[in-house]
């Protein structure tokens, strides 16, 4: 929740319609969606939210978008996060690139080992 609209999540949304607006009228994320739109409505004309400024960010819409796309619900955080990924490459790349870069925090050393076989997770 953001103390400002986030300006993210107006498009999100447009994108949300796009996407559902192609899927069939009995489709169960139609009703998942409206509800959410509702639910948007409720919490922009609550006062509660209004009086401290609250309102849905970008991730309030891709839920639904994720399962349009029939990505499982186990799998959203690693949406989310390979969502990010890019951004947190450029921005770990740009301080790389400045010797006179003084604030890179938080500071891990992996201490682990360097290198592991991949043991499939039926078999741990």
């Amino acid at each position: 929740v953001y103390k400002n609209y986030d300006p993210r999540a107006k498009i999100i949304r447009e994108l949300a319609n796009e996407i559902l607006d192609r899927l069939p009228a009995n489709d169960p994320n139609q009703k998942l969606f409206a509800i959410a739109r509702e639910l948007e409505q409720v919490a922009l004309n609550d006062e509660y939210f209004k009086a401290r400024n609250l309102y849905p960010n970008v991730d309030f819409y891709s839920g639904v978008i994720f399962l349009s796309m029939g990505i499982p619900v186990s799998m959203f955080t690693v949406m989310f996060a390979l969502a990010r990924t890019i951004g947190w490459i450029s921005q770990w790349d740009e301080m790389m690139g400045d010797e006179e870069s003084r604030i890179g925090r938080p500071r891990q050393l992996y201490m682990g080992a360097e290198r592991r076989e991949y043991v499939p997770v039926d078999e741990r």
